[in-house]
């Protein structure tokens, strides 16, 4: 089995201008961002992508929305399901898994 990476989000207003809310990365009780960054980074070369600050701005960012997409779409839909874990399979074979900390403590 791939090694599964659990990263906690939650939703809250994380934009600098209106009020906009949003996926962030929960790091109440760990550095979970910068643990995300160095996980990013170390992808990259299997990109054939240089790890700048920038792209992993522009990466970071975009993979919440990912997850932001999809956990609206599965609030529409969860039919008796009890929470939402986004997984996105990295180069490395690892597997990523996004979701509230409570959700994602049910993982074995």
């Amino acid at each position: 089995m791939s090694a599964r990476i659990k990263i906690p989000l939650v939703i809250g207003r994380n934009r600098l201008r209106g009020k906009s809310e949003g996926a962030m990365v929960d790091d109440t009780e760990f550095d979970h961002l910068t643990r995300l960054r160095r996980i990013m980074a170390a992808q990259a070369p299997a990109w054939g992508i240089e790890a700048t600050q920038e792209w992993l701005n522009t990466a970071i960012t975009q993979l919440l929305k990912l997850y932001e997409q999809a956990l609206k779409e599965w609030q529409s839909n969860k039919d008796g399901c009890i929470g939402f874990i986004y997984e996105a399979r990295l180069p490395s074979g690892e597997i990523l898994l996004l979701g509230d900390a409570r959700t994602l403590a049910l993982v074995k």
